[in-house]
């Protein structure tokens, strides 16, 4: 068990007394060691008292704004994830509460008819980034886009599938010299079509470091700032997520589509474009 690991579950194991007070103190709010804070180890408790998560057995990845965790299923979970033809372990993504760019999230949130009204509290907006991304890869699944199928949003932290083999997940584009081809960039400009024409979504921050690379097959992950095709920035991120993918893949010495050819095809049936150019 890596170090993370083990402050998480140390954490997680203190004494349940220390969470049964009545009245809120400011350190529930405070990060420990910038991993997690003390209201997302009751959440995570309680996931694994009700048995939907026996452990949390490995680190992924540790971001600024996430950190992404391997957890075994517990017999609920095995239960639960049966339906989705979904194995342990799977992945829990805890965003954290202490480095998130809240101006930012707002830019993505606004203008999203499903997030219309919304608190500003500070603790609200995580909760509610992080089921903008529930609900954004909820969505993309059922459009049959490559994406990790979700399982569970409580407050700051998602469960989803792992995207892998044998427990090991899938690496980033960005370090997989072998998928730097034209198929790749075939398939990824393909899974960006159908999120927006399918799924009616915009990823809008598709790079090579959200996008995994399994099986020579492209799935797109960190979607809590996708948005939908109706809101007011789509075709602005859409034309950013497209100069980027394009922009890796040039400087990787292959020949690219034409960037404006492409963004109208990819909207060619989109009939409130010019409403949005």
């Amino acid at each position: 068990m890596k170090p993370d690991d083990k402050k998480i579950m140390d954490i997680i194991y203190r004494n349940e007394d220390h969470w049964r007070k009545k009245k809120k103190r400011s350190e529930d709010y405070q990060t420990t060691d910038a991993v997690i804070d003390l209201n997302t180890t009751k959440e995570l408790k309680r996931l694994q008292d009700r048995g939907f998560i026996s452990s949390i057995t490995g680190t992924i990845a540790s971001g600024k704004e996430s950190g992404v965790f391997l957890a075994e299923l517990g017999s609920e979970g095995e239960q639960h994830c049966k339906a989705f033809s979904i194995e342990s372990p799977i992945v829990v993504k805890i965003f954290r509460t202490g480095t998130l760019n809240f101006k930012q999230m707002i830019r993505y949130i606004n203008g999203d008819r499903r997030f219309h009204k919304y608190s500003k509290k500070t603790r609200r907006i995580i909760n509610l980034w992080v089921e903008k991304e529930y609900k954004n890869l909820h969505r993309s699944s059922l459009a049959e886009i490559n994406v990790p199928k979700p399982i569970l949003v409580k407050k700051n932290i998602l469960l989803m599938e792992l995207l892998g083999k044998k427990g090991k997940p899938y690496p980033l584009l960005r370090y997989t010299p072998s998928a730097f081809t034209k198929s790749t960039l075939d398939r990824i400009l393909n899974q960006t079509r159908l999120l927006f024409q399918q799924a009616n979504l915009v990823h809008a921050d598709l790079s090579p470091f959200n996008i995994l690379i399994g099986e020579e097959k492209p799935y797109l992950i960190d979607m809590s700032q996708s948005v939908l095709t109706s809101h007011p920035r789509a075709l602005e991120f859409l034309k950013r997520d497209l100069t980027n993918i394009l922009s890796f893949f040039s400087k990787k010495g292959l020949e690219v589509p034409d960037k404006k050819e492409l963004f109208d095809e990819v909207t060619k049936d989109f009939s409130d474009k010019n409403l949005f150019l």
